[in-house]
């Protein structure tokens, strides 16, 4: 019997996510028969899959929060570090996944040629221009990223004077997210206004969007809503103020039961700013939501259609989120209507499927990149 291949992810990151849970949906699609799989991470319980091997990975408190300059790459000579002692506790790595995007998984990248492991990089969002990215990119295996990153991508990789075709090469595929069969929403209940709002407390997220339209609503027809927020620990990043104090909101700081709350709501408002994906989103379609969005173009502005699918706002207009909340509010057919529209389109987006080409990389024993190079060099020195 052929022992099994060793898969470790690194995250570093102190605080769930979108990210983290897509990169748990695509390892929980791998035959756990042929591979293993540990993740060094900053928060553990970030990660369920009983499956899952978690090590908790040890920064510094005056570490942990530094982007740039020398304590940057001494934070990343650290955590590199413990990548070596967790191959020597857990044996040899033969995977190893960035799930975090290419500055802050630097680790890999500096323990790469030492631990002999495949790079495989996940990016869910933009990356930085800077020469560190840029050589990043160029030295993963593999890199997997949403199309919203396309143009950050491509900004990174000039400035290595790179060319428009890097993004054509086998290394780089676009990735498409999922939801998975084991955790797809419930139905939500279509018999009277609930208001749903999921994401992180990040300043970027725009809670302040829905909290100020809220308030442009008369009290006694505000309808009821549901705030679930995750508080980001050890970020830079300006961050919004909660619980706050309003009329018929209710707060719920990372619930356990976050899908037995979406089930008493029925319209799920964004106020995220240029939204790479938006997993929350995609959720509240499957559940049958009406989706208010920005018309930002980002993905699902992109994707959706206004008055057919979803309804849209203008983005970090109050007052236009305010009307269009009172009057869809007062509509129950409508909500039915746009939320059954929304989840049938939500129905295509299933994580087997999507995933479908990222699992058969990491499943197989050589990169599809290295074989092709292989192939293309045996051929080539055949007389």
């Amino acid at each position: 019997m052929n022992p099994k291949r060793h898969l470790l992810v690194l995250d570093p990151i102190a605080f769930t996510g979108g990210s983290k849970i897509a990169t748990e949906n695509i390892l929980r699609l791998l035959n756990s028969e042929q591979i293993r799989i540990t993740v060094l991470t900053a928060d553990g319980d970030s990660w369920q899959w009983p499956l899952l091997k978690r090590v908790h990975l040890f920064e510094p408190k005056f570490l942990s929060q530094q982007e740039q300059g020398i304590p940057y790459f001494l934070r990343h000579m650290l955590i590199a570090f413990q990548l070596v002692l967790t191959r020597l506790r857990f044996g040899s790595l033969d995977i190893a996944i960035g799930a975090s995007g290419p500055g802050i998984d630097l680790a890999l990248y500096l323990s790469k040629s030492i631990l002999g492991f495949r790079l495989v990089q996940l990016i869910h969002g933009p990356v930085a221009r800077s020469h560190t990215i840029g050589r990043c990119l160029r030295a993963a295996d593999e890199v997997h990223y949403l199309n919203s990153a396309r143009n950050s991508l491509l900004s990174a990789l000039y400035v290595l004077t790179a060319t428009p075709h890097d993004l054509i090469s086998p290394q780089f595929r676009i990735m498409q997210n999922g939801l998975p069969d084991h955790a797809w929403p419930s139905r939500c209940q279509h018999e009277r206004p609930v208001i749903f709002w999921a994401a992180s407390l990040l300043k970027w997220k725009g809670l302040e969007t829905l909290l100020n339209a809220l308030k442009r609503i008369e009290p006694r027809a505000r309808p009821e809503t549901q705030i679930c927020y995750i508080r980001p620990k050890e970020t830079q990043l300006p961050v919004s103020d909660a619980p706050i104090v309003i009329d018929a909101v209710h707060w719920h700081e990372n619930p356990a039961h976050l899908d037995e709350i979406r089930t008493t709501a029925n319209i799920f408002v964004s106020t995220s700013h240029n939204e790479p994906f938006g997993l929350s989103i995609l959720e509240a379609m499957a559940a049958g939501h009406c989706v208010l969005i920005p018309a930002d173009d980002a993905y699902w502005d992109r994707t959706l259609k206004n008055g057919i699918d979803c309804i849209k706002y203008r983005p970090g207009d109050t007052l236009d989120l305010a009307n269009k909340l009172h009057a869809i509010s007062g509509d129950m057919d409508r909500i039915r209507s746009l939320g059954n529209a929304a989840a049938k389109i939500a129905s295509g987006y299933r994580a087997k499927i999507r995933y479908a080409a990222i699992v058969d990389s990491l499943q197989e024993k050589e990169s599809p990149l290295e074989d092709r190079q292989t192939t293309q060099a045996n051929t080539e020195n055949t007389p």
